[in-house]
Parts: structure tokens; C-alpha cells; sequence
């Protein structure tokens, strides 16, 4: 069990987000959180060129989920919740000549905790992330994104994915009048998880994601979300036993607030429609975006 434990909470923590669902036991479904299931509108609508100060743009995001973690797809479910806060810091600059184009350096840590329905529960630093993106944008309304990302395995030792991995994403973001739209699809690349004699392939992970926002006044701006992802099958190299692939496809409602020209604010409520060999996501997600 404790095998799961450190793969659910790492799985959050690459949120943006964008980690997958790891194992825990044969025969029990496997709990995790759809990559970059945490982005809300606004999320690629980046800025180029002049837009960019000249000492760059700072801003720390902090998303935030609590998942009932009790009812899967298939099989049982070994977890009960799960609370995770994943703070990110992003430092965003131009390049002289490139007046269409913006990039930026990003960084991530966090805290998890999880609640197991045998009455037990791991909390503490979940892994962290660090990556480099870069956009274009070729109309003042459509921005083109490219993103990579390393994962880190230095979480706490209960909560550690024990694994590097990376992923590289394509974002966009296309808005027009009151309109938003944000999306992207990626590929995560996962390292084998080494640790206290367990030596597990995991499977790699595509993910995608769309939010669709329309504006009606600063404090009204309600949303649509649809998250899938598909892991590949593992194996496990102690005993050769075959790991099973996961999917899912969620869906969910928000809004997004803005609070004032530095702070903005999204809320809202996520459910599975659809899945395989994982916990149905029954979630509550809020973003902050702070702009200093």
C-alpha cells in the first residue's frame, strides 16, 4: 500500500499540470488526478514582445484540489481523499528581435495528504517540477505554446514518485470579444520507479485538455472543462507482473473571478464521465494568480 501512497500524491504534484495515475497493488483500481486537469481560462493568454517589462513579469500561481478519492472505475479503491496545494513560480521575459514571442522559467512545489480508508495517512512535500516555455503569437487574438518539463523526485520519502520524468506540451490560447478558449495535449515521459527493492516501467502518459469561458462582467466569467488522459501499460520488474494502462475523461463547471488587476481567482467542481483502472475524480479545484 505504501507504494500507492507516494504515487497518488506525486501524481498531483505534477499538475500542471501535468503528472498521471500510478499504481499501487494488483487487482486494486489505481488513484491519481488527469494531467494539467488544474488549468483554468486565461491559462495560455500570455504576453509578447512590448507587452513584457523590461525586468520581465512575476507570477506565483497556487492551485488547489481536494478529491474524493473512495469510488472507482474498476476494482476497489484503496484511498479515501486527497488534499493537495501546489505552488507555482513563474518568471516571465522577452528576447530582443523576437517581438511576437514571449518565454518564461517556471517552478513548482508543493504539499499533499492523503487519507487511506484503513484509518492511515501520509502528509508532507510532494515532488517538484521545474520548465522552460515558449510561445508565439501570430494575431493579436491566437497565442501558440510550447512547454517541457522535468520532474523532480525530492518529496518526502512516503510521498515521492521516486521517478525523473518529463514531458513536453502544446498549449493555446484564442480569444475574441468576451470569449476564451484554452487547450492542449501532451506526452509524459516516465522514468522507472526505483525504491526499497521495488523496481516498477511505467507507462507513459498522453494527456488533453479544453476550457471554454465567456466573460459577462469581471466577477462573472463561467466555464466548461473536459480532461482526459490514457497511461500505457507498465511492468513490474521485482516479479514481471504486467501493470495495467488507465484512462479517464472528466468534465466540469466553474467561474472565474477577477479580483483586481494583480489577482485573479477560478473555482470549480470536476466529475469523471467516463473511465478504467482508476479512481472516478469527484473534485474540487481554486486557482490564484497573483501578479507582483
Amino acid at each position: 500500500m505504501s507504494s500507492m501512497l507516494r504515487r497518488v500524491v506525486c501524481t498531483i504534484a505534477a499538475v500542471t499540470l501535468g503528472v498521471v495515475v500510478f499504481a499501487g497493488a494488483v487487482g486494486k483500481a489505481q488513484a491519481g488526478i488527469i494531467p494539467y486537469s488544474v488549468i483554468a481560462p486565461h491559462e495560455y493568454q500570455l504576453p509578447v514582445g512590448a507587452e513584457i517589462p523590461k525586468d520581465g513579469i512575476n507570477l506565483l500561481l497556487s492551485y488547489n484540489t481536494f478529491r474524493d478519492e473512495g469510488k472507482a472505475w474498476d476494482g476497489q479503491s484503496g484511498a479515501r481523499s486527497l488534499f493537495a496545494n501546489i505552488n507555482k513560480f513563474v518568471h516571465i521575459f522577452n528576447i530582443d528581435g523576437l517581438s511576437n514571442c514571449g518565454f518564461l522559467w517556471e517552478g513548482v512545489l508543493g504539499f499533499g495528504s492523503l487519507q487511506m480508508k484503513n484509518n492511515t495517512s501520509e502528509t508532507g512535500m510532494i515532488d517538484g517540477q521545474t520548465g522552460l516555455v515558449a510561445w508565439h503569437k501570430p494575431t493579436k487574438y491566437w497565442t501558440n505554446v510550447l512547454e517541457y518539463w522535468l520532474y523532480l523526485p525530492i518529496g518526502s520519502d512516503n510521498l515521492s514518485g521516486h521517478s525523473w520524468n518529463h514531458s513536453l506540451a502544446y498549449m493555446t490560447n484564442f480569444h475574441y470579444g468576451n470569449f476564451t478558449f484554452d487547450g492542449d495535449f501532451g506526452y509524459k515521459f516516465m522514468g522507472d520507479y526505483r525504491d526499497s527493492g521495488v523496481h516498477q516501467e511505467q507507462g507513459n502518459v498522453f494527456f488533453a485538455n479544453l476550457v471554454f469561458a465567456y466573460k459577462f462582467m469581471n466577477q462573472i466569467e463561467p466555464f466548461f472543462k473536459l480532461d482526459f488522459q490514457s497511461t500505457e501499460t507498465g511492468k513490474d520488474k521485482t516479479n514481471g507482473v504486467k501493470l495495467p494502462g488507465q484512462e479517464e475523461l472528466a468534465w466540469g463547471l466553474g467561474n472565474q473571478f477577477k479580483i483586481s488587476d494583480r489577482l485573479n481567482l477560478a473555482v470549480w467542481y470536476e466529475a469523471g464521465l467516463t473511465g478504467r483502472n482508476t479512481t472516478k475524480t469527484n473534485a474540487g479545484y481554486c486557482r490564484f494568480i497573483w501578479s507582483f
